[in-house]
């Protein structure tokens, strides 16, 4: 949808199937400590993403047709040229990391390349087995670009899911299918509302989701997933695509 001077109402951000939490803070602040009887199962900040999967985190991209990159280390850089939805007065494409430890591109992200033209977005970055019960918390700060200067409005979504079953990565073959992650902890921007717009946030949002509905309440090989997905997405389709991030991700294991 091509933009025009006066904006439509705004619209909601939907984080649904889940008890998730949505904050805007584009500030970057000090994590908490842990209080009482919590402890640190899981602290990532995206710095090298090339190290995650020696860490036991598994990236897949099931887009179709398939494009060059799914997952990657985050996308911050100079804009040369007509670059298509990235044209105009945008000196960058993406934006810099909500903590940058060592530099700006410090953290992971996606974006349209993951599918080749137009097609399916499916594309999955996925945790390490970890011990989870119920009441334990995700927490983690996601944002898309801020598309106000792009010719074209944009419309990301990404979905949070869990596999408290058999403790695999399997997400099956296709940019349909979900394999063992069958539990959604959140859905942002489910109904592909144009982010401009209020569809996904475009400055680093804090996501907070409690981990709920695991069967006998507790697994020792559970893990969560990011799938960045979109139908009739990429470069002609009408959800169109642009560059998603996730940083400073905190998992929080209630412990015994």
């Amino acid at each position: 949808m091509k933009k025009y001077s006066i904006i439509g109402t705004t619209a909601f951000l939907a984080l649904v199937l889940g008890a998730a939490s949505c904050v805007k803070d584009p500030a970057p602040a000090a994590a908490p400590l842990p209080q009482g009887n919590v402890v640190w199962d899981l602290h990532e900040s995206f710095d090298s993403v090339g190290k995650l999967t020696s860490q036991g985190w598994v990236l897949k991209n099931l887009s179709e047709p398939m494009g060059s990159t799914g997952w990657r280390q985050g996308r911050y850089e100079s804009a040369q040229g007509m670059q298509y939805k990235f044209s105009g007065p945008v000196p960058f494409i993406g934006f810099p990391a909500y903590r940058a430890n060592t530099a700006p591109t410090d953290f992971i992200s996606a974006d349209v390349s993951a599918v080749n033209g137009t097609g399916n977005i499916s594309a999955w970055l996925i945790s390490p087995q970890l011990p989870m019960k119920n009441g334990d918390t995700l927490i983690f700060y996601v944002r898309a670009a801020d598309d106000a200067l792009y010719p074209d409005y944009t419309r990301d979504r990404l979905q949070v899911r869990a596999n408290f079953t058999d403790g695999t990565a399997n997400v099956g073959g296709s940019a349909a299918s979900v394999g063992s992650f069958t539990t959604v902890l959140a859905d942002i921007n489910q109904n592909y509302i144009e982010n401009f717009n209020g569809g996904f946030p475009e400055v680093w949002t804090r996501v907070s989701i409690a981990i709920n509905n695991i069967p006998n309440g507790v697994t020792s090989t559970g893990r969560f997933a990011f799938r960045y997905l979109g139908s009739n997405a990429g470069l002609q389709g009408p959800n169109y695509a642009s560059v998603v991030g996730i940083d400073e991700l905190i998992f929080k294991h209630k412990g015994q």
